[in-house]
């Protein structure tokens, strides 16, 4: 028996709701946006609605984040949300960030604290909180924007006097007014305020939570947020009140008072970015970078970080990079941090470093404005460096630095610019250049310091081309331990610095309060027309090309 076969017609012009819906379903498999969904987060919300509508907002951040995909937009109203929040379930891809975005001009502020009720009189004007299972590294008064009452004691448990060198004092006994106390053996946390009132009477909040945003995942998007508080020491030794994963960006976010690092640019993540914020007033360090990689942090203030004191010498201050990591900062301010400005630590892999265009100024004690400890293959240029305690640039034990272009003013106590940090044990210091800085108004111990070669680990430091200028006298410059306060002298006896010159760099408006531009200098300069031609440095501070007039000047501004 043959089969039966139906016979179909065709039609080779389809009609017009045939071309309709195959345009309808080409549009919807390859637009990269058409499923993108617009999640909205309320303190007045719940998390059971749908989230999708201003009208029926989710509580939670977190739910947010559970329930976002990549292309996918959060919107968070005003107010306070006291939540961690982590990220590993969605994420974005590539061109296709996962937004966590301020809704509006309203102000969202995510805080890892808990408000603390429930106190009893201990003794005196000193109450406490039994039963509270967090060991707070921070405790804040009546919701007021500014620093932690003073911890008595040592840190969480993680820290040694190595890393924090002077606690204030031990125990309940060594209590003050403005400050606290928590027992951890006991469960307790003790509190004097600074007016020695009752804190039931005020709102009272402690840091809990370990971070306030993690991302576990890439291409995240978090645009105009405000971040207060963590309790990371806690839990970490060196914890991040905000961490990025790769390819992640922060922008225009608001990052202050956590208990160690601000932001934390992510461990083994590559291509995040922090633009456009503030990172100031945290416990240890405002931006931490370990081994992370190709990172960008560019236009920030980054202000007054060190806040719980540790120890200058181990870790704190503005910035600090470790382990192999490179990336990025450029046109940032750099400020009042209680430690070094911008610190890269055994960053020795060999991919490029970047530091260039910022304004680093009045950071100390210790160590410097810019600090290049142990690593490889960096380009420092165009930074207006001032006031500075201790050392503007110190190239440490490390290789393959360019310090070109830089203004460098008023440094005090030890060096301007110092190419040394030798002998260190396994570690090199060779073909290092210092070229077109200018080194003005130091007050400090040398202005220069070259390690003087020694035929196998030390050579190839050069120095050519700069503008020094000593108010109070003659130059100083050191060739490892012979001082010379002569640049003849120094010259015959180093070969360095042929072309380098000695005078007035008559800046503009030259202020300990003023913006970078300040230390521009005026036509009459003998930074002017005076610099060597440098590829690498096609821009000035404030992004004039170089050459301007045919020929290079000294300094952070091309005139």
């Amino acid at each position: 028996m043959q089969p039966i076969v139906k016979e179909v017609s065709f039609n080779p012009r389809p009609s017009w709701i045939q071309k309709a819906i195959i345009l309808f379903a080409l549009f919807f498999c390859l637009s990269p946006t058409s499923w993108a969904v617009s999640y909205y987060v309320s303190t007045t919300g719940k998390d059971t609605n749908s989230g999708t509508s201003t009208a029926a907002p989710f509580r939670t951040i977190q739910r947010a984040v559970d329930k976002a995909i990549a292309g996918d937009t959060i919107n968070i109203r005003g107010g306070t949300y006291r939540e961690e929040v982590s990220i590993y379930r969605g994420g974005g891809s590539a061109g296709r960030f996962l937004t966590i975005q301020a809704y509006g001009s309203e102000k969202p502020v995510l805080k890892g604290s808990e408000l603390v009720t429930g106190w009893t009189l201990h003794y005196g004007k000193i109450w406490k909180r039994t039963n509270w299972q967090h060991n707070s590294q921070q405790v804040f008064v009546d919701l007021r924007d500014g620093p932690s009452l003073k911890q008595i004691g040592m840190p969480s448990g993680y820290y040694t006097k190595y890393e924090y060198p002077k606690p204030l004092g031990s125990g309940v006994s060594s209590m003050v007014p403005g400050s606290f106390y928590y027992d951890r053996g006991a469960k307790v946390l003790y509190l004097w305020l600074p007016d020695g009132s009752n804190p039931n009477n005020h709102k009272i909040e402690a840091s809990t939570k370990k971070r306030v945003l993690f991302m576990g995942k890439p291409y995240i998007y978090v645009k105009g947020l405000t971040f207060r508080h963590s309790n990371a020491s806690a839990h970490l030794k060196q914890g991040m009140g905000v961490e990025l994963s790769s390819h992640s960006v922060c922008d225009r976010c608001d990052i202050q008072y956590m208990d160690f690092a601000g932001l934390g640019m992510g461990y083994l993540q590559t291509g995040a970015q922090v633009i456009n914020s503030v990172i100031s007033n945290n416990g240890n360090s405002g931006i931490n970078m370990p081994a992370s990689y190709n990172f960008r942090i560019a236009n920030n203030k980054i202000k007054n970080n060190n806040t719980r004191n540790f120890y200058q010498f181990w870790h704190a201050g503005g910035l600090k990079a470790a382990s192999k990591a490179y990336g990025k900062v450029e046109f940032n301010e750099i400020s009042h941090n209680n430690g070094t400005g911008v610190w890269f630590d055994y960053t020795n892999g060999g991919s490029q470093i970047i530091i260039r265009n910022n304004f680093i100024h009045n950071n100390g004690p210790v160590e410097a404005a810019i600090f290049m400890e142990v690593s490889k293959n960096a380009l420092i240029y165009n930074n207006v460096i001032a006031n500075n305690k201790r050392r503007g640039i110190y190239i440490s034990a490390s290789n393959s630095v360019k310090v070109y272009n830089n203004t460098l003013y008023n440094t005090g106590v030890h060096a301007a610019i110092e190419v040394n940090g030798m002998p260190r044990s396994g570690q090199t210091l060779t073909n290092n250049s210092v070229n077109n800085n200018i080194i003005s108004h130091s007050t400090s111990k040398y202005d220069v310091f070259i390690a003087k070669p020694n035929g196998s680990t030390i050579s190839n430091n050069t120095s050519n081309h700069n503008l020094i200028y000593r108010a109070s006298g003659a130059p100083q410059l050191a060739w490892g331990g012979t001082m010379y306060t002569s640049l003849t002298n120094w010259r015959n006896a180093t070969g360095l610095d042929k072309n380098s010159l000695l005078g007035n760099p008559l800046f503009v408006s030259p202020s300990s309060t003023g913006a970078g531009t300040n230390w521009a200098v005026q036509s009459s300069s003998p930074a002017v027309n005076k610099g060597q031609a440098l590829s690498t440095v096609p821009v000035d501070f404030k992004q004039t090309r170089r050459p301007y007039g045919g020929i290079y000047d000294m300094g952070a501004f091309e005139r």
